[in-house]
């Protein structure tokens, strides 16, 4: 019953860059696509920060996707598009926190800042 909400289609990209800089900082990330998965998002809200003369909008987002998804909290989503690959939430999304296990889904909070 819950596959039929599964409607949207998301790029999974995984961060595969390991290492040091000759600093002993952390390399540059290297996103690269590890696949798509099928999945349904919804926004819970959006609202404006203002710092001084600098403003954003930032919106909160949920995603589910089945059972079995490989989706990690590190991961970033390209767009979510329709079946037909119409973009429906455009632009970079990062998996904010850890993805939780329900009964049959998984769900994710997502944060894209603009």
């Amino acid at each position: 019953m819950i596959a039929g909400r599964f409607t949207m289609r998301a790029v999974v990209e995984r961060n595969g860059a390991t290492g040091k800089d000759p600093w002993g900082g952390a390399v540059a990330p290297a996103f690269s696509a590890i696949g798509t998965i099928r999945c349904f998002a919804w926004s819970n809200q959006s609202r404006e920060i203002v710092d001084g003369d600098k403003s954003a909008m930032l919106e909160d987002l949920r995603l589910m996707a089945p059972l079995g998804s490989d989706l990690t909290e590190d991961d970033e989503l390209v767009a979510i598009t329709d079946r037909l690959g119409n973009v429906l939430i455009p632009g970079r999304l990062k998996v904010d926190g850890p993805v939780q296990r329900k009964h049959t889904h998984v769900e994710a909070a997502l944060k894209r800042l603009s």
